[in-house]
């Protein structure tokens, strides 16, 4: 019997959307709380090189500890906190599974998010910021409509890195009681199913493969995106907005104003 026509094959198939259900469900939660948590952090410490400094350091020590170990330093943690919360309130929580795998992943998930936001907002040209400034924008109204705008394509690029990271981490989550795909993995610990942990290996691969174009399509491949934001920025602008238009007049008022207060020799024709 070839190793193709091994029925193992078919009981792989079998598990596979538990399997996968849960491996996209606990990776979708922790990418999405990575976010909540990475982005605000990342326009407010934008301008603050000390803030700026400390928060991408601490980030890049989580990725230097161990998938696993860092995924299993939780349960502990965990542990304490829902004895605490039952002693104290009298509700408790599973501190074995699901809960310990989403923030072990979140934190995992923050560094390219962290990384590409502040080099994206800090990339913007600052002429772009004047403009805005001249025509009566807020700081808001400047981070919303111009800045978040023009650093949009580095930010999805930081957030497809760590769609990649976590999917590929999830599937360590096993151990500690979360059902992934990594439950393929587990069973060469106990039976030493080489089909099974081909037909996993194979399932993450993919899967991952698909979350990089499913967190953000790529400027550089995909040129309707580019030709979309060009239109975008083209468009009749409020008042209230940054658009070039608005900029080119604003930047034209001021060489008029300029040139009639600088000396011409017809004005000095005047004057005499």
């Amino acid at each position: 019997m070839s190793l193709f026509t091994d029925p193992r094959w078919a009981e792989a198939l079998t598990h596979l959307p538990d399997y996968l259900g849960n491996h996209v469900r606990v990776s979708v939660t922790a990418l999405a709380l990575g976010l909540a948590i990475s982005f605000p952090l990342a326009i407010a410490a934008r301008n603050h090189p000390l803030s700026r400094g400390i928060l991408l350091g601490l980030a890049s020590i989580v990725q230097t500890v161990p998938g696993l170990a860092l995924l299993a330093l939780f349960y502990p943690l965990l542990l304490a906190l829902a004895s605490l919360t039952l002693s104290w309130f009298g509700v408790g929580f599973s501190a074995f599974g699901f809960l310990p795998a989403v923030l072990a992943l979140a934190l995992y998930s923050m560094l390219p998010v962290l990384r590409n936001t502040i080099t994206g907002l800090n990339g913007v040209d600052p002429a772009l910021l004047e403009a805005a400034q001249g025509v009566g924008m807020t700081a808001q109204q400047s981070l919303f409509s111009v800045e978040l705008p023009l650093a949009l394509p580095v930010i999805m690029a930081g957030i497809r890195t760590a769609a990649v990271w976590v999917i590929g981490t999830a599937t360590l989550s096993t151990p500690i009681g979360q059902t992934s795909l990594g439950n393929y993995n587990l069973r060469w610990t106990t039976d030493q199913n080489w089909v099974f942990v081909l037909f996993g290996c194979f399932a993450s691969a993919v899967l991952a493969a698909r979350g990089r174009p499913v967190a953000g399509a790529d400027r550089e491949r995909h040129p309707a995106v580019a030709a979309a934001s060009a239109r975008h920025w083209a468009a009749p602008a409020s008042p209230l907005s940054s658009r070039p238009r608005w900029c080119r007049r604003w930047r034209a008022r001021r060489r008029i104003t300029s040139s009639a207060l600088r000396p011409s020799p017809s004005n000095m024709c005047c004057r005499r």
